[in-house]
């Protein structure tokens, strides 16, 4: 619990894409970017005394779609954050689309601090970004990379989604070549899914839209990790692959479970045992902007959900975030915090796991997930929640 990781939400997206279940608002931020500026101020100078003492150790722009924002604006809350926390951080994260308005923005985010992009590319194929309903196509996503290094940015992430319907292995290899062709030094590959409540959720209960089957997702899934692990890159987490040193710092404090405030509508935070004992603590805030931006206008700045975690769901996160990781769960570290070794609390959920060969427990009692276990993560995770 050395320091602290700093979560931006900016809410805004021109157009929310039918599999979307994140808070968002959709249109361009407009008039609303000042009001959101200030909210984020107030409520990032509040409750920075939540983690006392502790330095900065990254900043995260995400949403929604961050970069309608201007660069102004995003330097305007690196400076918050310099104020409300000690020492400089180690990565500054952005989320990018690659719209024509963003990619002329680039060279500017990069001059107000931005030291990292993740591009919500998803695909280099027209037909798969038109079934996913993204605004942008294949040109843009080119055109995008390549103005971001001219701009500067030797870090460079990008999202792909496989799964897509009508799309097949060879198509999702295709993306990953195009990454590849960038040098891109981050992908994160994820599985189309339709959440419940969303435009997507609802074509599929009506038939309109047919989701790929299971064994086409493992296919896709064995074939990019094997493609990017022949790249030189190194899944260090489910759907995260890097090569040396350019693994996502932010993201990680997630599985690590470290101290990260999150401000903004819908922004989820993190404090550990030592700072919400004795379980720790996950807040989050209201997903509706308006009631957000009133909250904090009235002073009001405790989250509405202050999510105090009991020492069973601390245990059962502490087991299936480790699990996500290429390192795991090791079994010292987990005794150390909860009294005893994994197996005294999931003993059957282990044994039902390996004898599935979806997991491997090794002499000190560590468990990781085997190559089978990538592919079948959620439900080796159930038998730990």
């Amino acid at each position: 619990m050395s320091d602290v990781g700093v979560y931006f939400h900016l809410p805004f997206c021109e157009r929310v894409c039918p599999y979307c279940d994140f808070a968002v608002v959709a249109g361009h931020p407009g008039a609303r970017e000042a009001r959101t500026l200030a909210a984020l101020e107030a409520e990032l100078g509040a409750r920075a005394a939540d983690f006392p003492a502790l330095p900065l150790a990254s900043i995260y722009f995400g949403g929604g779609t961050p970069s309608l924002f201007q660069a102004r604006s995003i330097a305007r809350l690196l400076e918050a954050a310099s104020r409300a926390f000690a020492g400089a951080p180690r990565e500054v994260t952005l989320e990018l689309n690659p719209g024509s308005s963003e990619r002329a923005r680039l060279p500017a985010f990069f001059e107000a601090g931005v030291t990292r992009l993740s591009v919500g590319v998803q695909s280099f194929d027209d037909q798969v970004l038109q079934r996913l309903g993204r605004a942008h196509r294949a040109r843009a996503c080119h055109a995008t990379l390549e103005a971001a290094r001219q701009a500067g940015f030797e870090r460079l992430s990008v999202d792909l989604i496989f799964g897509v319907p009508g799309q097949s292995t060879a198509l999702a290899l295709d993306d990953v070549a195009a990454a590849l062709d960038h040098g891109i030094e981050h992908i994160s590959a994820y599985a189309l899914s339709a959440p419940a409540g969303t435009a997507l959720a609802a074509a599929v209960k009506k038939g309109l839209v047919r989701m790929p089957e299971q064994d086409l997702l493992a296919d896709m899934m064995l074939a990019i990790a094997a493609k990017l692990e022949a790249a030189g890159f190194a899944r260090y987490e489910l759907s995260s692959y890097a090569k040396p040193g350019h693994e996502a710092l932010h993201n990680a404090r997630t599985w690590q479970r470290r101290p990260v405030l999150g401000v903004g509508m819908g922004a989820h935070s993190y404090l550990p045992p030592a700072l919400a004992p004795p379980s720790g603590a996950r807040p989050a805030n209201e997903r509706d902007y308006e009631a957000w931006c009133a909250r904090i206008e009235r002073g009001d700045f405790q989250p509405p959900q202050p999510a105090l975690l009991d020492r069973r769901a601390a245990r059962a996160e502490a087991a299936f975030l480790a699990l996500r990781t290429r390192e795991g769960l090791c079994a010292d570290a987990f005794a150390h915090e909860f009294g005893a070794a994994p197996r005294a609390f999931y003993a059957s959920a282990i044994e039902r796991a390996i004898a599935a060969d979806t997991l491997r427990e090794n002499e000190r009692g560590d468990l990781t997930l085997t190559t089978r276990g990538w592919l079948l993560a959620d439900a080796v995770f159930e038998g730990f929640v």
